[in-house]
Order: C-alpha cells, then sequence, then structure tokens
C-alpha cells in the first residue's frame, strides 16, 4: 500500500532555491565519502527538486492507468520505455547505443573434461570509442556425429561453481569478465569519458554485448540465454535483463537494495542497507547522483519493482534469503506483488516468482541447484506452477494522517478501547521451547548486562525496528548497537526478536489479530521476564521507528511488568509506514504520547520523516505535553542520535552504583 505524503508544491520558493537548500542540507548531514564529493567538485550539479516528486513510501504499480486486455499489452512498450527513461535518468546514468555489429575474435579453443572452452574477445567500435571485454564459452562435447543446440547461462566471471553446475545439467555457460577483480568495464568506460554511468550499468552492456555474439556461435541456441547473478551480480543481471529483451530469462540472488529489493522498503529506519550505506560503501556502483536520495528513499522517482516489471513477461526468479541482513522478505514480498502487475497484463502471471531459502547471504550448491531447476522448469522442461498461499487479511500501516492531534483528544478508557480495536485481540502461536530466559509465550529474552554483570543502575527495554533478518540485532549497523551501549553505561538491557523477525520470521501474528498487537503483547512479557531476573520493577524505555509506536500503545493499555507501566522512555521518530494494525486506528500519536506525560520522557524529532507529514510530531508532542528534541538527520538511528539517547538515560535516570 503507498502512502503519498505531499502533493504538488506550494512553497512559494523557486526550484533553484530548493535545490540549493537541499543540497546544503545534505551535505551538512552526509557522512564523508571521497567519490561523492569529487563529483560535486567536477561540476556534478545540485540535489534533485524533492518537493516536485512524489513521496511515496510504499509502491505502486508499474502498469497504473493503463487499460486491462489487449489494449493494456498494446501499451506496454511505451510504458516499458518511460520506464527505463526513468533509471536511466535517476539511477544508472545513460550508456552508449548498441553496436550495429559487435565483433569477436575466437583467441584459443580447447577440450577438456567433455567440456569446450572458447577464449572470446568481444568488442571493436562504438561511437568513435574503442572497447573490448573478455568470455569465456563453456559447451558440454556432444557425441559424435551429433549436433545440438543448448541453453546457455550467461554470467561473470566470479560465477564459476554456478558455470560447472550448468554444465553438469547439460548447459552451456558463459563467464564474461565484468566482476570484481576481474572487471574489463573499468576500461570501456574510460573509452567514453563524456559519459556518466554506474559500474553495474556498464557491467550490463557488457553482458548485452557478449549476447549479441553468441547468436554466431555454433551449439548455442540463442533463444535460451539466462542471465543470473549473486549480490551485486544479481543486481547487473536484472539490468542486463530489463534492458535487453533478447534475454530468456533472468535469476537474481540476493540482488539487495536497488536490484530486487525496493530502497524505500529497506532504508536506514528499517535497519536495512539504505541508500547511504549503499552509495557510501559502493560509491560507483550506480550514478553518482543516487546518494543525494540518503534518507528520502520516498522520492525516488522509480524502485526495484518497476526493474523487475521491465522483464515482464520473461521468466524472473527472485532468491532471497531470510537471514540476510541485506535484503528484507517483506520488501521482496512487496516488490514482486507490485511487479507482478506487469506480468499479469502480458498474460504471464506466474513468470515471476519469489524463492526463498534458509540462512544468510550466501547461495550455496543447494541454491544454485533449485535455480537451474526453475531454469530447466521454464525453458524447456516439464512445467511446475508456483504453489499459491493463502490469502488473509492484509494489516493496516500506521496512517501518516494519524500523526497530528485530532479534533477532540481521546484520553483514559476511551484510548484503551481503540488501541484494543485497532490491534486486535493478541493470538499466539503454541509456546517455543528453548533454553535460557523465556516468556511464558516461549519468546527468547536477551539480556545485556553491565560490565560487572551485575543487575545494573536500572532495566532498559530495547524496542526497535523489526530486523527481518536479524531480529532486534540491527542488520545494517553504523555504529555501536545502542543495546550494547546502554549495557556500557551501567544498564541491564533486555531484547527480543519481534514477531516476524529474527529467529521468528516464519511466525505470523494469528487470525484477527495483528503485528502491533503481539508485539506490544511480546514487549510486555519480556520486560516482567527481564524485571523478574535483575530486580527492577520499572523498566525504562529505548525505543525507535516501529518499537517507540509499540512502546506508545503499551503505554495507552497500562501495560508494564505486573501491570505497571514503564518508569520514562526516549522515543527516536515515533512512526512507520509498515503494515501493523488490524483497522485504522481512532486516536492519534499525540494521545498515545499524553499517556506518558506524567513521567519523563522525550521525543526525538528528526527533520526528515517520510512516514510522518512536516510538523505532525512537533504538533504530537505539544498537544500531549511531552518534549521534544528536533534533530537535524533524517529517519534513522545515527551514531548522534544513539549518544543524545544514551546521554537522556544519564541525566533522567537512576544514578550508577557506586563500588
Amino acid at each position: 500500500m503507498t502512502q503519498v505524503l505531499s502533493g504538488p508544491c506550494r512553497d512559494g520558493r523557486s526550484a533553484e532555491a530548493r535545490r540549493r537548500r537541499y543540497t546544503a542540507e545534505l551535505t551538512r548531514v552526509l557522512p564523508p565519502s571521497g567519490p561523492f564529493e569529487a563529483w560535486l567538485a567536477a561540476g556534478g550539479g545540485l540535489a534533485p527538486d524533492f518537493a516536485r516528486l512524489p513521496a511515496r513510501t510504499g509502491l505502486w504499480s508499474p502498469v497504473d492507468g493503463l487499460p486491462a486486455g489487449p489494449a493494456g499489452a498494446d501499451a506496454w512498450p511505451a510504458r516499458r520505455a518511460v520506464l527505463r527513461a526513468r533509471w536511466r535518468r535517476w539511477l544508472t546514468g545513460d550508456l552508449p547505443p548498441a553496436p550495429r555489429r559487435t565483433p569477436v575474435r575466437e583467441h584459443r579453443v580447447r577440450t577438456a573434461d567433455g567440456v569446450e572452452v572458447r577464449e572470446l574477445t568481444v568488442g571493436g567500435s562504438t561511437a568513435g570509442a574503442g572497447w573490448s571485454v573478455r568470455a569465456r564459452l563453456l559447451l558440454p562435447v556432444p557425441a559424435a556425429g551429433v549436433r545440438r543446440d543448448v541453453p546457455v547461462y550467461l554470467l561473470q566471471s566470479s560465477h564459476g561453481p554456478w558455470a560447472e553446475a550448468a554444465l553438469a545439467r547439460g548447459w552451456g555457460a558463459c563467464l564474461v569478465s565484468a566482476a570484481d577483480g576481474d572487471d574489463d568495464t573499468e576500461a570501456v568506460a574510460r573509452a567514453f569519458p563524456s559519459v556518466v554511468a554506474g559500474r553495474l550499468a556498464w557491467r550490463a552492456w557488457a553482458l548485452s554485448r557478449v549476447l549479441d555474439v553468441l547468436s554466431d556461435q555454433p551449439g548455442v541456441d540463442a533463444r535460451r540465454v539466462l542471465v543470473g547473478g549473486h549480490s551485486r551480480n544479481g543486481k547487473t543481471a536484472l539490468l542486463a535483463a530489463a534492458f535487453d529483451d533478447r534475454f530468456a530469462g533472468v535469476v537474481s540472488s540476493s540482488s539487495g537494495v536497488l536490484g530486487a529489493i525496493p530502497a524505500r522498503l529497506c532504508t536506514d529506519r528499517h535497519f536495512g542497507e539504505g541508500v547511504e550505506l549503499l552509495t557510501r560503501h559502493y560509491p560507483g556502483w550506480y550514478h553518482p547522483g543516487l546518494r543525494w536520495f540518503a534518507g528520502r528513499e520516498h522520492r525516488l522517482p522509480t524502485d526495484a519493482h518497476e526493474l523487475l516489471a521491465l522483464a515482464a513477461p520473461r521468466p524472473v526468479l527472485v532468491s532471497v534469503a531470510v537471514e540476510d541482513p541485506v535484503e528484507r522478505v517483506p520488501a521482496a514480498r512487496a516488490a514482486v506483488d507490485a511487479a507482478r502487475d506487469a506480468f499479469a497484463l502480458l498474460g504471464r502471471r506466474d513468470a515471476l516468482e519469489l524463492a526463498l531459502r534458509p540462512g544468510g547471504h550466501r547461495a550455496d550448491e543447494s541454491a544454485v541447484a533449485a535455480q537451474l531447476d526453475w531454469a530447466q522448469s521454464v525453458l524447456g522442461g516439464p512445467p511446475r506452477r508456483p504453489g499459491r498461499a493463502p490469502v488473509s487479511p492484509s494489516p493496516v500501516p500506521w496512517p501518516a494522517d494519524r500523526v497530528r492531534p485530532g479534533v477532540q483528544p481521546v484520553r483514559g478508557a476511551e484510548l484503551r478501547a481503540a488501541v484494543r480495536a485497532a490491534l486486535g485481540p493478541v493470538v499466539a502461536g503454541p509456546p517455543a521451547g528453548g533454553e535460557g530466559l523465556r516468556t511464558p509465550g516461549g519468546v527468547a529474552v536477551t539480556l545485556l548486562r553491565p560490565d560487572d554483570g551485575g543487575a545494573g543502575r536500572g532495566l532498559v527495554l530495547w524496542l526497535g525496528p523489526p530486523c527481518a533478518a536479524t531480529g532486534w540485532r540491527a542488520g545494517y549497523e553504523q555504529a555501536e548497537p545502542l543495546p550494547a551501549l546502554l549495557a556500557a553505561a551501567g544498564w541491564a538491557v533486555a531484547c527480543h526478536d519481534a514477531v516476524g523477525s529474527g529467529s521468528r520470521h516464519g511466525e505470523r501474528p494469528g487470525p484477527g489479530s495483528s503485528p502491533l498487537a503481539r508485539m506490544a503483547a511480546d514487549a510486555a512479557a519480556v520486560a516482567a521476564v527481564a524485571a523478574a531476573a535483575t530486580g527492577h520493577d520499572r523498566p525504562w524505555v529505548a525505543a525507535y521507528g516501529t518499537g517507540a509506536l509499540v512502546a506508545l500503545h503499551l503505554a495507552a493499555l497500562g501495560t508494564g511488568p505486573g501491570g505497571v507501566p514503564p518508569a520514562g522512555a526516549v522515543l527516536a521518530a515515533p512512526s512507520c509506514g509498515e503494515p501493523l494494525l488490524r483497522a485504522r486506528p481512532g486516536y492519534t500519536l499525540a494521545d498515545l504520547l499524553a499517556a506518558l506525560a506524567d513521567r519523563p520522557a522525550v521525543v526525538l524529532d528528526p527533520a526528515w520523516d517520510p512516514e510522518a507529514p512536516a510538523g505532525a510530531v512537533a504538533a504530537a508532542c505539544r498537544a500531549a505535553g511531552v518534549p521534544r528534541v528536533p534533530l537535524a538527520d533524517w529517519h534513522r538511528l545515527s551514531v548522534a542520535t544513539r549518544s543524545a539517547m544514551v546521554d537522556w538515560l544519564e541525566e533522567h535516570g537512576p544514578r550508577r552504583r557506586t563500588a
């Protein structure tokens, strides 16, 4: 579900003035990035005029506005051109056109262990520039007197084991020198000095140039060339298929943000990779201007679901590991669901498939075997229909228009009733087994203690955004985790994996309930168990994002250990656009905050929050009488924000115990 948080720009400033203001704001808060700063110094340009870009925290249909049926299919090529233009403008940059004819030189042919190996150099002159890319074509040697063309798995050179697996199936494979540590596209890019494009786009361009010449290679079935890759190579494979209709299909394995995972659904506030980390750790992957969208991923005019849609109607496999911190399973599901509209329009809804695999980021032999099973089924083997998961009512996101105070305040028993109606009943599954500290419902409790191993100066309940891959431990940390900082400051800290995350990624809230109902009940139970283990009867709460909403609902319900509310709370960015509720709430953030007005509490409010209209959190804090500290930052748990949370608890919590 998409929430659009702003309409047309009416702030009275000129576009140039706004762009200069955004540029100044971002350059003050963005962590240093040498390549980005060099691009700016070379005249890279101002930040976009964000006020004129739609603010969409969720995904939209790539075929929105197109008619159904044959008329929609006829309109798809024009829509596809629009989607490709968006990706070029905002993410990849423009690349040279395909040459009319791509030369190829065959340097060496040898046969070993039933495989013919052809060493190729692909390239020549395009737009007056000389370039070349090496490729190794591997084909099974047919029986004497037999000539047959085989499907080929086109891969980057770092995927040698994948090529071997394909050969074992009787397929061919082609390994292209367009990967980390073996990348001919660096020289290709230098041959076109006027072109500004990301490295992954150059690698995808190189894969297409190799595809140019495969059609003339004996033994290759050019109609069945599958492109695939893992991690950054998975991003490259999707780009290649999106911009070149000749690929018969594509495998995207753990391709991460702006591969198969939408940037707006895997940000800092989700403890995901985010644009800031992506562009700082890997500054050359995309067009340098992508970094302007750090913290404003919801303003990107395109996203990964449109990249998936560009491959329609050809077969696409999106393979995601449930414990991979680079990705979020909910984000992958949302991307596939949205992109399927394009496949359905073209009569191939089931050609796009999401496959979840156990474990972390690495794709082991069983994962590669599953990819090839899928490939054989869609490119010439027995048909295989993916199973359909049962459809259950979708949870409702926390609405952006429920942040500001309402016309009439909702308090006391009326608030508690309204909260219960929005959350639904708590429907717990069977108690989980296992050792260690657990709630009566079986939720494992991790208790971090101070350095001396004692009970600490007090108990803090840590509530953060549920990281699907790693639970309470943020998947993509930028600094020392906040619970560890609090333990070092002398606190006992209670942590747990929220439902649907970490060790509980397979759990669901239960019929008629909601994720937030289960999160709130589990948090209360965890606090009670931790309080009994440490001797502290009233916990303090440190919470961020989704966790802050959980804490506020606990306070509104008067729920704490033994029914005792928390002693106080520091809440960072209490907003979330995730689907959490059973029904639209009949109360606002201000009503929830008012439940904390009688105890120490503070809200740390980032200046740029995609989940809340500008000024809405400030208005809620004023109405509730809860102090607010503005942050010159976006919705993230930065080093400065973590320090501010620790410092606030130092000032308002119990004093450190001294020997």
